[in-house]
């Protein structure tokens, strides 16, 4: 029995290289415009209804997060609602402890920061210099003291506008935020909606699964528990360091005001907050080591201050990667800080406030369908050079490669033993 032949276009190609030939093109050039309409029409969408979006998102995003932990105490006999409540109510008198302290007492470090950088320049120039050449024989350049005279003095001239800058700057940040919130009604909602986001977080994952297309349901439910690996269970335990840095760094730097005389209140704020930015890769270290440095060389009462503070921040530092991390968040493929850092750059330089919250979940889905668009490219004719007369969906491939990766990842069974023969009597002489 002869195998029909294919059918030709008139060109005389088949109709797989015809579609490649003639078709293909326009068909991408029409999604792409389809997709670029619709990411237009999103974006203007989000920045027009951004002070109500805001607000939703973050109680969902901290509903996301704290579902585990209702979910735990569930199971162990409370009432979902009571430990909702429970939990939330903790959460917002930590919040508000944690800002009744922080911010009048970081707030006044920084503006006495501002005030002193003048007089500690002058006392480098008029005390540090002298001292030096004094006691160890070491002649300052002339061209070093007179650049130092030079800056210091345009920096003296500069404080009062960097601080008045800052300030502008910090003040219409709060009053963007304080719009934000304030079009939601108010402040008081974000709870409000963490709190039946979370009483209805399973109903709604649920029905998210019935109305999710049963051709794929594998392929995205094993997409999606991938990304909640890489975004949920990351940034679960980056809020754990997070807390645990905070102790540490607030005993730590309270301890080392407290000797130093510059007081243990302030120490013990900046290093709390340093902990706390450590959700955001290196930011909160490069803040809290930066504040702590000038508040001692501006407080300055001995070497052994400025030591104090090195070697707070080297040990902190040094559990951090070597024990804390890695016992909490341990190996699960995360993602690296300068894509984190990279992320929220980009989030809020596009959508404000809302691009903020959506970017690291956004950066983990791209993660996590990285590898399947690498297998797709690879497919394509593009790559290989070669009209595929049967093309394969991109599901398809993208779980073939899967299985490819996973069967390569798998160890190879060891090879059994040989059973040594067993040894045979000697035969007697008379047999």
């Amino acid at each position: 029995m002869t195998t029909p032949e294919p059918s030709r276009h008139p060109s005389g190609l088949t109709e797989a290289q015809a579609w490649h030939e003639y078709g293909r093109y326009p068909s991408l050039l029409a999604k792409v415009v389809l997709f670029g309409v619709v990411g237009a029409a999103a974006y203007l969408a989000f920045h027009s209804v951004e002070s109500v979006l805001f607000p939703v998102l973050l109680s969902l995003l901290i509903a996301y997060l704290l579902d585990p932990t209702v979910d735990w105490f569930e199971a162990r006999g409370w009432a979902r609602s009571t430990a909702i409540g429970g939990i939330l109510a903790l959460g917002m008198g930590a919040f508000a402890a944690l800002l009744l302290v922080l911010y009048p007492t970081v707030a006044h470090q920084v503006g006495s920061i501002a005030d002193g950088i003048p007089r500690f320049i002058e006392s480098v120039e008029t005390d540090v210099i002298p001292w030096v050449e004094a006691n160890t024989g070491f002649v300052v350049p002339e061209t070093m003291s007179d650049a130092l005279s030079s800056y210091g003095e345009m920096l003296k001239a500069q404080i009062p506008t960097v601080t008045n800058f800052a300030t502008v700057t910090l003040k219409s940040l709060a009053l963007s935020l304080g719009s934000v919130v304030a079009s939601a009604v108010n402040i008081v909602m974000i709870p409000v909606f963490t709190f039946y986001f979370l009483r209805d977080f399973d109903e709604m994952t649920a029905a998210g699964l019935r109305y999710m297309p049963s051709a794929n349901r594998d392929f995205v439910l094993d997409r999606i528990r991938k990304v909640d690996e890489v975004v949920g269970a990351w940034f679960r335990g980056q809020c754990e360091v997070a807390g645990i840095l905070a102790v540490m760094y607030g005993v730590g730097l309270g301890a080392v005001f407290g000797l130093s005389g510059i007081g243990a209140t302030a120490g013990f704020a900046i290093g709390v907050l340093a902990g706390i930015l450590n959700v955001i890769p290196y930011f909160g270290f490069l803040i809290g080591f930066v504040l702590s440095l000038l508040m001692v060389l501006l407080n300055w009462s001995g070497v052994w201050s400025l030591l104090g503070v090195l070697a707070v921040f080297g040990i902190v530092q040094g559990l951090e990667g070597y024990v804390i991390t890695p016992r909490i968040v341990g190996e699960k493929v995360g993602l690296s800080p300068v894509v984190v850092i990279i992320a929220l750059l980009l989030g809020g330089e596009v959508l404000g406030l809302v691009g903020i919250l959506l970017a690291l979940p956004i950066a983990g889905g791209l993660r996590v369908l990285l590898p399947d668009f690498v297998a797709y490219y690879r497919s394509t004719s593009l790559y290989t050079g070669e009209v595929d007369p049967s093309p394969k969906s991109f599901v398809e491939i993208a779980m073939a490669a899967q299985r490819e990766a996973e069967a390569e990842a798998e160890p190879e069974p060891e090879p059994e033993a040989e059973a040594e023969p067993e040894p045979t009597a000697p035969e007697s002489a008379g047999a």
